[in-house]
Order: C-alpha cells, then sequence, then structure tokens
C-alpha cells in the first residue's frame, strides 16, 4: 500500500483516544516496515501542532478529533492559501509552510486544526487528491551560486528544476515561459519539468496580456487548420448572394463606434414617416452566413466564448479575416446582415418588429466624439453630411424617448467610469483617465437594448428556449446589507417581503448622481447584486426591468449572439424547433464561464497598467476621497487619475482604528477620528506591488516607518510566545 497520510489519518480516528503504538498502526495501514521512519515523523508533526500526544513506552494518543476535509486550494499574494471546504463551503487559512507542495486549484484533503485563542480556523494540507494543471506560467532563474537555471511559478512561487535537453535554458534566464510538469513539487523537494513554450522577457507589455491569458486558460494563438478556413472565406460579398436577399444599400445606414474599433457589427439608420412613425433599422453583421455550424470556425469562437480587449489590444473571437474583414461593417463596402427593423410612435412605444437578412453598405464610419460635437451643434473634425447630420438629431430624439421609457419602468442605469489607458508613440503609458459617457453612447445603447429586447421578445413568442441573457433579483440578504451601509450616508431603500424594486433603486442612483457617492453607492450596489448570465431558459432581467432579453447585436465578438442569430433565421425559415449540436442549457453555461474568465483577464491587465503606470509616482501626494472601507483599512481613489490603492489599518498610527461593522466605518479609539465612504483624503503614494496588482498609499502627516517597524516587533512576540 502507498504511504497514504489520508489513509492514515481515517485510521487514526478510529483510534479516538485509545493508546496505540507505531506498530499497531503500521499493520492497521498494511505498511511495509520501511516506511516506518517516514510514519513516525508525520506523527511528530502531529505531536508539535497539538493533534496527539507522545506517550511513553512510544506510544501515542489521539489528542483531539482529527477533521479530515475535501477542499479546494486559492493561492493568495502574500504565499498562503485559503481552502474551501466542499461540504460546506466554509473556509480555512493554510500557512505557507503547510500548503505541502499544493497548487492553485487542487483538490485537496487537509486536516482542520483546533481554533486557539479565537484566530481564524486553520489547515493544514495532507494529501494532494487532483491537480488542476499540468503546465505553469512562470520565469527562470539562476541558482544562488550556481550555474544552474531553475523555474520559478507565477503563482505561489513554486520552484522546479528544469530538465530540458532540447535548447540551451541558460539563454532563458529572465524569460517568462510555461513548464510542463514532469513532477510535482514535495514537501522538501523541488518539482521538475520541462519548457513548452517561450512568451518572452518579463516586463514585456505582450508578454504581460499573454501571461494573463495563458494563466486563465484563454486561447491566444488560431491554429492552422481555423486560419486556413478563415483564408478560404470570400473577402467581397458576392453579386448572386445579393439578389438572394433584400437590397437596402440605398439606405443611409451609419456605424457609430469607438476611435480604436476595428470590427464593426451593428449600422444603424432612422426614417421619420408621414404618420408620425418612427422606423429604425439595426443591420446586424450576418455572421452566420460565413461561420457554419460545426465547423472549424464555429468549434474556435465555441471554445473563446467572447472577444477580449486589452489596452492596445484585442484577442478576437474570430479570425481577423473576418472580424475586421468580410464581417466587418466597414464604409462604402457591401456587407451581408441581419436587419431587425422596428417601428415606433413618438413616444417610443414599439408598433411592430420584422427580422429578416438583408444587403446593406454603410454610408460612413461615425465615431462618439464626433457624433457628440453634432448633437452638440458643434462642427465636427470629420465632417458630416446634410442628410446624416439631421438623421442623428432625430436618432437623439428617439433615444431619448426610449430611455425615458425604459427608466419610467423601473430599470436601472449604472453609471461607473472605465478606465481610458492612453499611450505615447513608444507605448509608454502617460495617462490613465476616466472614459467618459456621452449622449451618443446612450444613443447606440438605447437601440441595442430595444433590437436585443424585441428579438427575445420574438423567439420566446415562437419557442421555449432560446439564448437568453437573464438577472435575477437581489438577494434580500445582501439587500439588507447595503441598506445598512446607506444609512452610514443618510441615504435609505425601502425592502419588502419579495426585496427590492429595481425601481426603488433606480431612484436611489438618481439621488446621489452627480454627488460625491455617485461611484461608491453605484459600484457597492453593483457588488451587491447578482450578475446578469446566459440561460436556455428566460426569467427576465431585473436590472433593465424586462421580461424578456437577449444578445443578439455583437456576433462578430460574442459566441451567444452568433447563436440568437442562429435561432432567429431558422425560426424565420418556418423550423422553430432548431436545436443546436449541443444543448442550450450547456451552451449558455459556457458562454457565461467565457465572458466571466474575459472579464477576469481585462481587469487583470488593467490593474497592472495602474501599477506600472504609478511605479515612478513613489512619494508623490495626490488628493482623493475613499470608495471602501473595511477592517483593513480603506481605498481611495484619486481625483487626477483613475487609480484606486489602499490605505492599510497598519499604517495609521495616529490612533489604534477599530472597523465599526454596522457603520462601515473605521474609528479611532482615542481621538475618535474616523474613516468612512465619501470623505476626501490626501495620500501620499508608497508601494507598488505588481505581481499582486495592488497600490498602497499612505497618509502623508503619519510617521508609517515607526509604526509598522513597531506593528512588526509585537507580531514577532506574539509569534515567540506561540
Amino acid at each position: 500500500m502507498p504511504f497514504s497520510i489520508a489513509e492514515i489519518i481515517r485510521q487514526l480516528q478510529r483510534f479516538e483516544r485509545q493508546p496505540f503504538s507505531i506498530n499497531e498502526l503500521l499493520g492497521e495501514l498494511n505498511l511495509s516496515r520501511s516506511l516506518r521512519r517516514k510514519l513516525v515523523q508525520f506523527l511528530d508533526s502531529l505531536v508539535v501542532a497539538g493533534l496527539i500526544k507522545h506517550m511513553r513506552r512510544g506510544r501515542y494518543r489521539v489528542n483531539r478529533p482529527l477533521k479530515l476535509v475535501r477542499a479546494s486550494l486559492k493561492h493568495q499574494s502574500s504565499g498562503h492559501g485559503v481552502l474551501t471546504d466542499f461540504d460546506d463551503g466554509h473556509e480555512l487559512y493554510v500557512a505557507s509552510f503547510r500548503l505541502g507542495g499544493a497548487m492553485d486549484g487542487d483538490e485537496v484533503m487537509a486536516l482542520e486544526l483546533p481554533d486557539s485563542r479565537g484566530r481564524r480556523p486553520e489547515g493544514w494540507i495532507v494529501e494532494v487528491v487532483k491537480r488542476s494543471r499540468e503546465t505553469l506560467l512562470g520565469v527562470c532563474e539562476k541558482k544562488s551560486r550556481q550555474g544552474d537555471v531553475v523555474f520559478r511559478s507565477e503563482q505561489g512561487g513554486l520552484t522546479f528544476d528544469v530538465d530540458d535537453r532540447s535548447r540551451d535554458v541558460s539563454l532563458l534566464v529572465g524569460q517568462v515561459v510555461v513548464l510542463r510538469i514532469d513532477r510535482y513539487p514535495a514537501m522538501h523537494e523541488n518539482g521538475l519539468g520541462h519548457i513548452v513554450d517561450v512568451l518572452g522577457a518579463v516586463g514585456s507589455p505582450e508578454v504581460d496580456i499573454l501571461s494573463t491569458v495563458h494563466r486563465l486558460g484563454i486561447p491566444s494563438r488560431f491554429s492552422a487548420a481555423v486560419e486556413q478556413a478563415a483564408a478560404e472565406v470570400a473577402t467581397e460579398v458576392q453579386a448572386k448572394v445579393v439578389a438572394e436577399r433584400p437590397d437596402l444599400r440605398a439606405l443611409p445606414f451609419v456605424t457609430i463606434d469607438g476611435a480604436d474599433a476595428r470590427d464593426f457589427d451593428d449600422a444603424v439608420c432612422l426614417s421619420h414617416a408621414k404618420d408620425g412613425h418612427w422606423k429604425l433599422h439595426v443591420a446586424i453583421a450576418d455572421v452566420d452566413y460565413y461561420v457554419a455550424e460545426g465547423s472549424a470556425l464555429d468549434r474556435e469562437a465555441r471554445e473563446r466564448g467572447t472577444s477580449v480587449y486589452f489596452p492596445s489590444r484585442c484577442l478576437p473571437m474570430l479570425p481577423q479575416a473576418l472580424s475586421n474583414g468580410i464581417c466587418s461593417l466597414q464604409p462604402e463596402k457591401d456587407r451581408l446582415v441581419v436587419v431587425a427593423e422596428i417601428t415606433f410612435d413618438d413616444l417610443g412605444r414599439r408598433l411592430d418588429f420584422q427580422a429578416y437578412r438583408a444587403t446593406i453598405r454603410s454610408q460612413q464610419r461615425l465615431v462618439y466624439e464626433q457624433v457628440q460635437q453634432v448633437l452638440d451643434g458643434n462642427d465636427p473634425v470629420i465632417p458630416v453630411n446634410a442628410s446624416l447630420t439631421e438623421m442623428l438629431h432625430q436618432m437623439q430624439h428617439l433615444a431619448q424617448a426610449l430611455r425615458h421609457r425604459r427608466l419610467h419602468r423601473g430599470a436601472i442605469d449604472f453609471d461607473l467610469p472605465e478606465a481610458n489607458v492612453l499611450f505615447d508613440e513608444a507605448g509608454r503609458i502617460v495617462r490613465i483617465g476616466r472614459r467618459s459617457r456621452l449622449d451618443s453612447h446612450r444613443l447606440i445603447e438605447e437601440f441595442m437594448l430595444c433590437a436585443n429586447e424585441a428579438v427575445a421578445e420574438f423567439i420566446l413568442s415562437r419557442r421555449e428556449t432560446g439564448m437568453f441573457r437573464i438577472h435575477e433579483s437581489p438577494d434580500i440578504r445582501s439587500m439588507q446589507s447595503f441598506q445598512q451601509f446607506l444609512a452610514t450616508l443618510n441615504l435609505g431603500i425601502t425592502l419588502d417581503d419579495d426585496g427590492i424594486s429595481a425601481g426603488e433603486l433606480r431612484r436611489l442612483l438618481h439621488e446621489v448622481e452627480g454627488t460625491s457617492l455617485e461611484f461608491s453607492v453605484n459600484r457597492i450596489l453593483l457588488r451587491s447584486m447578482k450578475q446578469a448570465r446566459y440561460d436556455a431558459e428566460n426569467s427576465g432581467h431585473f436590472g433593465l426591468a424586462s421580461d424578456a432579453y437577449c444578445h443578439f447585436t455583437s456576433p462578430i465578438r460574442r459566441y451567444p449572439d452568433l447563436l440568437v442569430h442562429r435561432l432567429l433565421l431558422q425560426i424565420l425559415e418556418g423550423n422553430a424547433a432548431w436545436e443546436a449540436d449541443e444543448p442550450l442549457s450547456r451552451l449558455a453555461d459556457a458562454a457565461t464561464a467565457a465572458e466571466r474568465r474575459a472579464m477576469e483577464a481585462e481587469r487583470d491587465i488593467v490593474d497592472l497598467r495602474k501599477c506600472q503606470f504609478m511605479e515612478d509616482k513613489i512619494g508623490m501626494r495626490y488628493s482623493g476621497y475613499i470608495t471602501s472601507v473595511n477592517a483593513f483599512g480603506f481605498f481611495v481613489e484619486l481625483d487626477e487619475f483613475f487609480v484606486e490603492g489602499l490605505v492599510h489599518i497598519r499604517t495609521l498610527g495616529d490612533d489604534y482604528y477599530v472597523f465599526d461593522e454596522e457603520k462601515l466605518i473605521l474609528v479611532g479609539q482615542a481621538r475618535r477620528k474616523t474613516f468612512q465612504v465619501g470623505d476626501t483624503v490626501e495620500v501620499e503614494v508608497w508601494q507598488i506591488k505588481s505581481a499582486a496588482r495592488e497600490i498602497d498609499f499612505i497618509l502623508p502627516d503619519l510617521d508609517v516607518s515607526l509604526h509598522v517597524s513597531r506593528r512588526r516587533r509585537l507580531g514577532e512576540r506574539r509569534k515567540r510566545r506561540r
């Protein structure tokens, strides 16, 4: 029988408080006597942990109940780990020396250590049940005083010896590489592996992105088969295809996107009829025509799930021949589309909806800032002709009516700023600001929202299942916690037995609009709500106050939109019972997972860019305001840059601060000074931890060095006493 620590624990549980000897335990475990020394060492470690007692004559007794839990491990940037019990979800802290060679994401067996003196519950990993990965991302380093090269993993700092005879590994020092694991590390032994990919030099912006996408399992390269399939797609729309569809090339379609956009999914045009009704055409790229279900292109798009957008870089869902080429609704080029044609009255009420395949030719590519200048009555840098100018003003009128109706029914309109990372010609970050949300953004948003809603209702009228975008109402407990937070700001919301209405939350957001509390309230509310997701069954969208909603308008960059196109087109062709080659419920779950993976990657790189931008600003002072407060300190967002950092409680040396959980404030026990959300403060940039994506601030008037060293000495004394 192999030496299984988990099995040893199970046998020890059977002894309860009865004394036992090594030989008795060996007999129960059916272990060879050659493993006696290893078993004694393990029992001695249990003695040190206080779990068993060493008695006279070499006997032992279980001193405390031994609780073995099956859990998943999450590595923390500080080096320790957190275990989440699979059975009841409770968490255990694991010190770095008790990780036992386990890595982030591993399924493990762990001993729950006895809670001592009120500290947080701790665990000790005794066995890895299932490894989460076969490859690791990290950096090649030289061994100290030796010429050998070792690999140090990005997460957890695990060390592997490199066994690679196919290359000179000394040339890889300082390079970010991917290592395939041949032997996993043990308690006192390095792992072993060989290099399978070299991403590039540490610190390169391109390598930063490749590292993040590799760590999250996002494909970064198209296979040869996919590239070949993309190359075989026609680069121009064929005349015979145009002849088979309604020809809308004479209509004044335009695209309105960001200045750096390359994949134009949607184009719009609007006309005003004599009866006073508005006719809106929302034309969406007909990706399904070029990407057949089950093809190499389709399988790749399904695996990726979505395009991933980074500052200055995009990882597209489809190869550029499609995403930036034949599918993109480029100006002055014939393009195949699926059109949502919607008729509204002057109050924005939808009167009619039709959908069909067509051909369009976009008249002009417009950008948000250019459209905003037109709406403001200014002359844009890039001119817009008179007829398009008139249409844009008409679009603004309709969009305002649609927005008014949407908000009146209770939809929530979050207005959280996004980071705008600006680079110079050499690729250096010169500023991180807040991306403005203009009326031109809202114009397109309203048209896309109404098209998505109309398509969802149409699909739901013909069949029970689809690919819906659902958003469930918030949990009552999370809303009660949010209500307590608002009370500290002299704000309030009304809850009933069913929780809260979207209209009540919209009223709150309107109340804080334009104040210093707007960002904090918006963000904390967003965190208190459930995340929107994809589902084959419709249950409505709470945030939009919509009975049915889907994503239809971005099939170039989102796979669920492509699925919605297929469902819609099959219904239009009389095949409402059509099913995809996989269950829609499974495709919905996969699409949700891909979306959240992409969001994590995008957020990770933006946070890294913020750290890199602030590296040369250590010691500089900035004004800002507190965005959140917790037991370990408070976060401050700077006024000058869209950058947030932590003022840790250990750096507040002027008093002893205690966190008030009910009021969500930090209170000084001697001077009664408080820190709460919305307070304006001046901070100094103290340290940057790029690997952990963390920025630390201090309050410049406090002597941090003395306070931190004093806390460190107190901590060391406590450790010695333990």
